[in-house]
């Protein structure tokens, strides 16, 4: 098998599993709504996703069979389409190989080209994965995980290490971009994702995230030999389909710092920044008005009613919902189309 097949084999397969752990989130019929980026009054029916879905996998079939075909700009424009119907299917694990796929389509007839584009997103993507980690939440949350596990370390060396990690992480996705460095990158962000896997195997969770950390890894080893660039000659680089992609991976996340960019888009994982949502209803009454479905994920806290959000997204697609304002203020008008117009009131919180 040519090292291009593989790729492109490693790719689909990387998108499948997680796909089929949440397979329910390609369809509208289930207890938790879509919820469009675009047309909020469009009806979705049975019949219109299995056709999507259809049309998708056979992209998905095009890309692998045909190397320098356009089934990698199908898969990627299709996916995107998916995605404004329902944003609950932006998911790293979806959208970063979706685009490497189209990276593969965009560089088809230069692979070296390829190599830098993906370079450049890995760069990017641990670059501005670390620097959103700087914030309270997550030196909080982080600091109590070390806590738990290695107490025997004196709280000094605890409370330095919490404070390096956004920063070491960020130091990964430098390195990539200078040849010197870039094998000493490549091997600490293995390590660093061998651990992000022992803890999510420990914890019995996130079994979605293993693919697209495995999928990483492999390719920055199987793109590795033989690769000769650092961003020194990005300037001098004639391919502006190059320039745009260190824009996109290296740039544009830096617009999330001023809350003009999606959280996910930005690169934000498990950093603590994004908010996620409680829906409470303000009368009791009003719960027995939404649907079987959603009533059978209704709590009760000191005698009010609520609806945890990313609960309710994981039971029915088992996804987290899309941590942005905008879906929970539609989920929020969904529920009031049941109890009616200020029924219901949003309690954001962090984790």
């Amino acid at each position: 098998m040519s090292k291009r097949l593989l790729i492109r084999v490693l790719l689909i397969i990387s998108f499948v599993i997680p796909l089929i752990l949440s397979f329910s989130v390609w369809f509208s019929n289930r207890g938790f709504p879509t919820t469009p980026l675009f047309f909020k009054t469009l009806e979705f029916n049975y019949y219109i996703d299995v056709l999507l879905l259809i049309v998708f996998c056979a992209s998905a079939v095009w890309f692998l069979l045909k190397d320098k075909g356009s089934g990698g700009l199908c898969f990627f424009l299709i996916y995107i389409l998916l995605s404004v119907f329902d944003q609950t299917r932006i998911q790293p694990f979806f959208f970063e190989i979706a685009i490497i796929i189209f990276f593969y389509y965009l560089f088809r007839n230069n692979f070296n080209h390829f190599k830098m584009a993906f370079f450049l997103l890995m760069a990017g993507t641990y670059i501005w994965s670390g620097l959103h980690k700087a914030n309270v939440v997550f030196y909080e949350f982080w600091f109590e995980g070390l806590n738990k596990r290695i107490p025997f370390i004196p709280v000094f060396f605890r409370q330095i290490f919490t404070w390096l990690v956004p920063f070491i992480e960020a130091l990964f996705g430098v390195a990539l971009l200078f040849n010197k460095t870039r094998k000493l990158g490549i091997y600490m962000l293995a390590l660093m994702h061998a651990m992000v896997l022992i803890t999510l195997i420990y914890s019995g969770v996130g079994f979605t995230v293993f693919p697209l950390n495995m999928i990483n890894v492999v390719l920055l080893f199987m793109l590795y030999n033989g690769f000769d660039w650092n961003i020194f000659k990005l300037r001098n680089s004639k391919s502006i389909k190059i320039k745009i992609v260190a824009f996109y991976a290296l740039i544009l996340p830096a617009l999330n710092l001023i809350g003009y960019y999606d959280h996910l888009l930005a690169f934000s994982y498990f950093s603590g920044k994004p908010s996620y949502c409680n829906i409470f209803f303000l009368n009791k009454e009003d719960k027995s008005k939404v649907p079987e479905k959603v009533q059978s994920i209704i709590r009760e806290h000191e005698g009010r009613y609520y609806i945890n959000v990313n609960e309710w997204s994981l039971v029915y697609v088992n996804l987290l919902c899309y941590p942005e304002d905008r879906v929970y203020l539609y989920l929020q008008d969904y529920l009031e189309t049941f109890t009616g117009t200020k029924t219901t009131s949003l309690q954001y919180y962090k984790k």
